[in-house]
């Protein structure tokens, strides 16, 4: 009797653990079966909350769920992000991640309350955002090379405003700074548009701006890009000459944008997530907004952007510490 009772035991059991698996499985594989919460670390209108918002869309469309964007922004980005790292690990909050927020961050602020290598899940990339120094029309000077002869025969007179202490935009002066050996004085602003709008009333001697901000005054005939920050030509400034055409060859400085969840989400979900995500970025509507904005389209595997954001923040993190960089 006792066997038979403790052969039944364990059929009860192992049936038991039948029901429960399908269960567990269709919990993976029917992901999402609600809405899901995207967390976006930047002010409604910013490149990434455009990205993002195409994504968000995108992925709405192919789940059948609707994907919240809600901008949680401040503290260069940290706050979203940080809200990203402490989201439940179930797959049901993402985020929207960029270079400023994982990569040059962590390197100039002493307390970012996430690590930009361990608490997060990597999802995919989505969009890179090239930068581009530019001048006034009438400005005097009319390329790379002019700038590098007045700033040295001039050290620590000429002035260029970036979006901002933290952003891509500073880190592509500061790389611009180390690389040239010259010395040019720092103007942060707070976002692209009053940096430009100095630069083109004269405030400023010159801006290190995304291309997409600066694409409008560059059409009307008011701004002159002399070099943009990318490996290769950006495709709407195709007669601007990257650094590296223009004598710098180890200088690139594109900002890149991505999707990541907290660390911890399971892998059945996270490849669902980042096929999706390849999905919406590799298709053609994708494709032509991202133009539309002035940005590049990019598309990654999870593992892909995993690599990659270390990379970039090994990287970052080495500018910063050689330039002596700091929050402004």
């Amino acid at each position: 009797m006792p066997f038979v009772q403790t052969g039944r035991r364990q059929l009860l059991a192992a049936a038991a653990a039948l029901l429960v698996l399908p269960r567990a499985a269709r919990a993976q594989t029917d992901y999402p079966n609600r809405p899901v919460r995207m967390i976006v670390p930047v002010a409604a209108g910013a490149g990434l909350d455009v990205v993002s918002r195409v994504v968000a869309q995108g992925l709405s469309d192919l789940w059948g769920h609707t994907v919240v964007v809600e901008n949680r922004f401040g503290a260069g980005g940290t706050i979203g992000t940080d809200l990203i790292a402490k989201a439940t690990p179930d797959g049901y909050t993402i985020g929207s991640v960029n270079s400023s927020s994982l990569a040059i961050a962590p390197a100039l602020l002493p307390n970012v309350p996430y690590d930009p290598l361990t608490s997060f899940t990597p999802l995919g990339l989505a969009a890179s955002n090239d930068c581009a120094l530019a001048v006034r029309v009438d400005s005097p000077f009319r390329s790379v090379a002019d700038v590098v002869a007045a700033a040295k025969a001039r050290p620590g007179q000429l002035t260029w405003a970036s979006a901002g202490s933290g952003t891509s935009t500073h880190m592509a002066g500061e790389l611009f700074r180390q690389v040239s050996g010259v010395e040019i004085v720092h103007v942060p602003y707070r976002g692209s548009p009053p940096a430009v709008t100095d630069t083109l009333a004269g405030q400023v001697d010159m801006t290190f701006n995304t291309i997409n901000a600066l694409m409008a005054s560059i059409r009307n005939g008011r701004l002159r890009a002399l070099a943009t920050t990318g490996q290769t030509r950006d495709p709407l400034l195709p007669d601007a000459p990257t650094f590296a055409e223009v004598g710098y060859p180890t200088y690139e400085a594109a900002g890149w944008l991505g999707f990541a969840g907290p660390v911890g989400i399971p892998p059945e979900i996270v490849q669902r997530i980042s096929e999706s995500i390849r999905q919406v970025t590799q298709s053609d509507a994708f494709k032509q907004t991202m133009s539309n904005v002035g940005m590049r389209p990019r598309s990654s595997t999870a593992a892909e952007f995993r690599d990659y954001m270390a990379s970039e923040i090994g990287r970052w993190r080495e500018v910063v510490r050689r330039s002596g960089a700091r929050m402004e």
